[in-house]
């Protein structure tokens, strides 16, 4: 390293070493040279490190004037950035007193340009701008970033001859390399301060319009909790089994959503009835006449989730081979009911996002946007900032979802409810085998009442089917003695199989355990909800 330091030592050494007093003047101008490039690497600021640059390089050369000349990165037209004379004094109208005939030689070429006479320098070619601006010397060298011409450092002298020789070229050439990368380097923080700048900009926009909806969205609110306050219910709402205060509230929330356009977040339980409360709020609000179309987000794989809810045209894919409209095209001038949205995949909540603010959709396949007209009504059994604060679930979208919020309440939340659901749900069974429907025992009634129901109405329903189907006139205490028990963890022997093996049978006992419900069996089994996705791919399950 040292032996390089010092060759390249003599090599400056060397070409400072012209003039009366050369000993003295090559080191002068070694250590302007130096003091130079330090100054170049910490400056960033465009005009000034252009100022300090021309500074530098009259002195360096001996030149009258100094211009810094960068093309355009688009046009490639050469711009005068900066002109200096040797007064450090900017000069005036500088494109017009330059030699475009040699800044275009140099771009071209990437060589630099040395005459002593360019009036009369053949090898430059004629010039009408050297001839009526009478240049005598001129010194033009490029300045290059990465092998590439970004304009060039332009030396001149109108008045003597002679000014510069091959010395100061080299000189200039070394120079102009550590020029150019701090102006390259000046480009590039000009260009981050701009996009800081426009970044401080869009952020102070978008806290704005968060606070202006943050506003809207208090408004709607207040303005609900009133209508909940003074209003008694407008709607019968006779396929919601249930008036027990939570059941209650419930109902308010519905008979208010009902009258509005705003997309709904429907909050509960797995088996809670989200969906039929979807139903209800669809068919006493103003869309009832109009399509109700639901789908369960987690029961169709991420890859075909988007060609089910915007279709697809021909040729899309293989096995496309007719058009199909989606979910969204099926339920236009009505309700969409979008269950599980807590499972949709990241892309997916982004296209979604985009339906509900520009009210349009592409089919997978096609270029033409689709308007749509269409209210949104979503439901989830996951709690939704959880996957907020994982980053699963986009904010943008989970509030774009929540205009209004309606929680359906547990099963063990309104007991006082269970004996009208049995008796529904009995009567409704024995129609369709066309006899009378069983009586339940009081005792019997009471173990009912007193089970916590983790599968909810669900469950519920299931359980009474059952006893419906083993009960002759009554519902007796010994049909409930296994009521609870079987829903332990799946129980796998170890002996001669692979750990694959014991993973496959966990996952396909808990998907029966939770009858299908992928979000249930990866909760039953501890998995995180993409872990489990990633083993049904594995095993062929999906």
């Amino acid at each position: 390293m040292s032996d390089k330091r010092d060759a390249d030592s003599s090599r400056w050494t060397g070409l400072f070493r012209w003039g009366k007093g050369e000993d003295k003047t090559a080191d002068q101008r070694m250590r302007r040279v130096l003091e130079t490039n330090r100054l170049l690497l910490a400056e960033h600021q465009p005009r000034r490190l252009y100022a300090t640059l021309l500074d530098a390089a009259v002195e360096l050369s001996g030149a009258e004037r100094a211009f810094l000349i960068l093309l355009d990165s688009t046009s490639g037209e050469p711009r005068v950035e900066v002109a200096r004379s040797v007064d450090r004094e900017e000069v005036k109208a500088a494109l017009g007193k330059i030699s475009r005939t040699v800044v275009d030689k140099v771009a071209k070429s990437r060589l630099s340009v040395l005459t002593d006479s360019a009036q009369e320098d053949a090898s430059i070619g004629p010039s009408a701008s050297i001839a009526e601006l009478k240049l005598r010397s001129i010194l033009a060298v490029p300045l290059l970033v990465r092998g590439e011409s970004i304009g060039c450092l332009y030396l001149d002298n109108r008045f003597q001859r002679g000014t510069f020789r091959d010395e100061h070229r080299e000189m200039m050439e070394l120079f102009a390399d550590q020029a150019a990368i701090a102006v390259e380097n000046a480009r590039l923080h000009a260009e981050n301060e701009l996009r800081r700048q426009e970044l401080e900009r869009l952020n102070a926009e978008l806290r704005k319009r968060v606070e202006v909806q943050e506003v809207e969205l208090k408004s709607v609110r207040t303005t609900i909790e009133q209508q909940l306050s003074q209003a008694s219910l407008r709607h019968e709402f006779s396929e919601i089994i249930g008036r027990s205060p939570p059941m209650m509230e419930l109902l308010r929330m519905i008979d208010v959503a009902v009258d509005t356009d705003y997309p709904v977040l429907i909050l509960g339980e797995s088996g809670t009835g989200k969906e039929k409360v979807a139903q209800a709020i669809h068919h006493y609000g103003r869309r009832g006449r109009g399509p109700f179309v639901g789908e369960n987000c987690a029961a169709i794989p991420e890859n075909l989730l988007e060609a089910e809810l915007f279709g697809y045209v021909r040729g899309a894919f293989t096995g496309a081979d007719r058009d199909k409209n989606g979910l969204f095209e099926q339920a236009h001038g009505g309700t969409l009911f979008l269950d599980e949205i807590g499972d949709m995949d990241s892309s997916m909540q982004k296209k979604l996002l985009r339906v509900l603010e520009e009210g349009e959709f592409r089919k997978v396949g096609a270029r033409e946007p689709i308007k749509v007209d269409v209210r949104i009504l979503s439901a989830t059994n996951v709690d939704l900032l959880e996957r907020l604060e994982e980053g699963s679930f986009r904010e943008d979208l989970y509030y774009r979802l929540k205009v209004i919020s309606i929680r359906v309440p547990p099963l063990r939340e309104r007991r006082t409810d269970i004996p009208e659901l049995a008796e529904h749900f009995l009567r409704r069974a024995a129609a369709e085998d066309g006899r009378r429907p069983p009586a339940v025992s009081k005792e019997a009634m009471a173990i009912l009442t007193s089970y916590s129901w983790p599968g909810n109405v669900r469950e519920l329903r299931n359980e009474v089917l059952r006893l419906s189907a083993l009960a002759k006139e009554e519902i007796g205490v010994e049909l409930l003695k296994d009521l609870g028990r079987g829903k332990k963890q799946p129980h796998l022997s170890l002996a001669g199989r692979t750990l694959a093996d014991i993973e496959k049978d966990a996952i396909l006992q808990a998907l029966e355990a939770t009858r299908g419900k992928r979000v249930d069996a990866a909760r039953m089994l501890g998995l995180p909800r993409r872990t489990f996705y990633n083993r049904l791919k594995r095993y062929g399950l999906l």
